[in-house]
């Protein structure tokens, strides 16, 4: 019998994007994840408490000056369970099955030591590309238990982009990629 659960669920998207080198001192998936290579380091299941500049160019090539850091937010559900043979003549397994509709928000924080703030903005671009990319490759991302599908509903993948600002020489850009990851398990 599958099982699984929000904490499973926020924690396979985190090591999905992340990679599966976790740092449990940071609380963090850091350095190893397919996404590195466009300018994505650190991935958190959570919230932290603070972060530092290193969280976005953490393992990044030498001289990149950019980077970005994820955390996982898992915002809302909907749960619809289907209990066994009520009468209607369909016939679930013993204690029925239970559907999950998760929307998780993936937001991505970058920093940027660039000269021009428009190559900045060109990277969060180019890795917000990325990430899409990696739901195309596998819509379970990365075989969570249950998980059938992640942006693949009506829904779709939504990005939002927000406009950067420039402080001290740094150009910061938030941005989130929201979706629905759908479960199916007996329960």
């Amino acid at each position: 019998m599958t099982t699984t659960s929000r904490a499973v669920v926020r924690t396979g998207i985190a090591e999905y994007f992340g990679g599966s080198t976790y740092d449990a001192e940071t609380r963090a998936y850091r350095g190893s994840g397919p996404l590195v290579g466009s300018g994505l380091s650190t991935v958190r299941a959570y919230q932290p408490k603070r972060a530092s500049d290193t969280d976005y160019v953490w393992n990044q090539a030498a001289g990149r000056g950019m980077g970005a850091s994820m955390v996982v937010e898992l915002g809302d559900d909907t749960e619809i369970r289907r209990a066994g043979n009520a009468g209607g003549g369909v016939s679930f397994p013993a204690g029925g099955r239970k559907r999950i509709t998760y929307t998780p928000t993936l937001h991505i924080f970058h920093l940027a030591y660039a000269e021009h703030a428009e190559d900045a903005e060109a990277d969060v671009d180019a890795l917000i590309e990325a990430i899409k990319g990696l739901f195309h490759a596998d819509v379970t991302l990365g075989r969570i238990p249950g998980l059938y599908q992640a942006g693949e509903s009506p829904y779709g993948i939504r990005t939002r982009i927000y406009p950067s600002v420039d402080v001290k020489e740094k150009t910061t850009t938030y941005a989130s990629i929201k979706f629905e990851a759908e479960v199916e398990i007996v329960a």
